[in-house]
């Protein structure tokens, strides 16, 4: 026996399949080329579809940001589901740090962070999501490093991050893995002695 679907959730499936293209876009073709009918297209939707769900492209856009936002969270307990914050686990920690920064959601949000520079209204709608991403951010950091979580390395995570986004930008025109794996140790080698610092005051 088949069971019918609900109304609320054939408009969760549709919303989905929407949001679930715009990143697929976004990641392919970049921002300025993620009109309306390219995400039908990848959704296998008509406009009218898309338009009885978001009254517009830009509400389409910052529905997909807030859903990364949250994704991002999420992604981060499972990259570091098995990594404990110590002296001998820098180097892991790096290399699960560096494929959050690579992964399709980080670079998906980047470009909408990017587009809402020059684009008042986007940037203004975005806002809620960037702040909301900054706090999720900071408490999946926070209840990762546990009492650790001290001023100084939450400075060395921002200037670590900083630059893994970098690099990340780098990496999709110029790949060179011997260079970052290079860099990416380190990394380890330089952020190393605040976790042993930390242990031996304990």
């Amino acid at each position: 026996m088949t069971t019918r679907r609900t109304q609320a959730e054939r408009r969760d499936t549709t919303t989905a399949r929407l949001l679930d293209a715009v990143e697929v876009v976004i990641s392919e073709s970049g921002y300025a080329r993620t009109t309306v009918a390219a995400v039908c297209a990848q959704a296998g939707l008509s406009q009218g579809a898309l338009f009885r769900h978001f009254p517009h492209r830009r509400a389409l856009l910052v529905a997909t940001a807030e859903r990364v936002a949250e994704r991002q969270t999420e992604d981060f307990a499972e990259q570091f589901r098995a990594v404990r914050p110590g002296p001998d686990t820098v180097l892991e920690g790096l290399t699960a740090l560096r494929s959050l920064v690579r992964s399709r959601s980080n670079q998906v949000w980047h470009e909408l962070v990017r587009a809402a520079r020059t684009d008042d209204a986007l940037r203004e709608d975005l806002g809620p999501a960037l702040r909301d991403y900054h706090r999720r951010s900071a408490a999946a950091a926070a209840a990762f490093f546990g009492d650790q979580w001290s001023g100084a390395a939450q400075d060395v995570v921002r200037v670590v991050v900083n630059y893994l986004d970098g690099e990340a930008a780098v990496a999709q025109v110029l790949p060179d893995q011997d260079r970052d794996d290079a860099t990416l140790r380190l990394l380890a080698q330089l952020t190393q002695p605040l976790f042993t610092h930390h242990q031996e005051t304990r």
